[in-house]
């Protein structure tokens, strides 16, 4: 997407909202533009054309600068709260990191600027980003019909994002089809990084003075539909698997038109689950090391569920597709397939060009800043200068 250069403006504000850490753009704006039913304050220049929605983290709106013709568009997404609660903050230093991090492939959302706003009630983190037509989800719950060239078009593309990531050692931790953004001529990208992890054992070892071994990371992650099992009945470190089982739920769901688990809380998301694959083994209950997943096999209450073919629930699917989905939802994290081997999948012949699926050159994610983030204004002191940081970066090579 062509996005213009914002007219340049002062640090100085006239309508009392003071943006920190705003170079000098193209001229300064007399005014703000100022959504108030929904507490957004961005720069004059711009004008918003559709409040698209609110989640538990933010606001994003639809804006566009005035007196072009063509207008360009962009979103904006306002994280709100973020000084006020340390989870925000963390959360919003992490998704700016690593949208910095991956910019420039094609299949994840690119960070165009970023602004923080401190005057209440319009105080947060504005991060300007391209402006997609639609997330995913509103496609595959449309009635617009998908053929099976489709669908492999859209997993190759999927695959491609997250062959990226996966490859700098990061979990994306919340892969759904609300969090995977269509064009109108269906290029996808990946976006909400604010749950991702880096797991690269190198950085934990150094965060960890006596022991090499991966420290707690919650498995309250992810949206509950597209949480593995190992998320719900495990307390075990995980890894880029939780991200695999995520897009084997999102291929079954293009099949399904629906998310194929839809559960009302944690045990019944599993049992879900076990309606479709079978009841799991013993040992692997006993694996998973929790009082709830033993509860689940040694309960004589519960029934024995044997598992349903994909080919009975999509009869209509090639023998690929249901041989992929197959291979990507397994309960033991270790049968399942990795990013490289499901983009090499026969499934995905007729849409895969190898020469086009880069790995990330930076290398793994290096997260070891986070343990001198330690207190609220050290956070507040380290967003700050990431802002700034990319500011300069991104103003210095226009």
């Amino acid at each position: 997407m062509d996005v213009c250069r914002a007219p340049r403006m002062n640090r100085m504000l006239t309508d009392n909202t003071r943006a920190l850490n705003v170079p000098p753009s193209l001229g300064p704006p007399q005014e703000r533009t100022i959504f108030a039913k929904e507490r957004i304050s961005i720069p004059g220049y711009y004008e918003i054309i559709q409040f698209l929605g609110k989640g538990a983290y933010g606001t994003v709106c639809s804006v566009k600068f005035k007196g072009q013709t063509p207008p360009a568009k962009i979103a904006v997404k306002k994280i709100s709260n973020i000084f006020n609660k340390e989870i925000l903050l963390k959360r919003a230093i992490r998704e700016l990191k690593f949208m910095n991090f991956f910019k420039g492939h094609k299949n994840i959302v690119n960070l165009i600027d970023l602004e923080i706003v401190s005057s209440s009630p319009y105080d947060g983190l504005y991060c300007y980003q391209e402006l997609i037509d639609y997330d995913l989800a509103k496609v595959i719950h449309s009635s617009v019909q998908l053929s099976e060239f489709h669908i492999k078009y859209f997993l190759y593309q999927i695959l491609c994002g997250l062959k990226y990531i996966h490859s700098a050692d990061v979990i994306h931790r919340d892969l759904k089809p609300g969090n995977i953004l269509c064009t109108l001529n269906g290029c996808l990208k990946i976006c909400d990084f604010g749950l991702a992890r880096g797991i690269h054992t190198e950085f934990f070892q150094c965060q960890t003075t006596n022991s090499a071994v991966q420290p707690h990371i919650t498995n309250y992650v992810a949206t509950r539909w597209y949480r593995a099992p190992e998320l719900l009945l495990s307390n075990q470190p995980y890894d880029k698997a939780i991200d695999i089982w995520a897009v084997g739920c999102i291929l079954a769901e293009f099949y399904a038109r629906k998310p194929v688990f839809m559960g009302r809380d944690s045990m019944h998301q599993v049992f879900e689950i076990i309606k479709v694959l079978g009841t799991p083994e013993k040992d692997l209950l006993i694996k998973f090391g929790t009082i709830k997943a033993w509860n689940l096999g040694k309960n004589s209450n519960n029934p024995v569920y044997k598992k349903i073919p994909w080919s009975n629930m999509f009869p209509f699917a090639s023998d690929e597709a249901i041989d992929l989905i197959e291979s990507l939802l397994h309960w033991d994290s270790a049968h399942r397939l990795n990013v490289e081997q499901a983009i090499s999948h026969p499934f995905l012949t007729d849409v895969r060009k190898p020469d086009d699926e880069p790995v990330c050159l930076q290398g793994p994610f290096d997260f070891t800043y986070e343990s001198g983030l330690s207190s609220m204004s050290k956070l507040r002191d380290y967003l700050i200068k990431e802002v700034d940081d990319f500011k300069t970066e991104l103003f210095s090579s226009l």
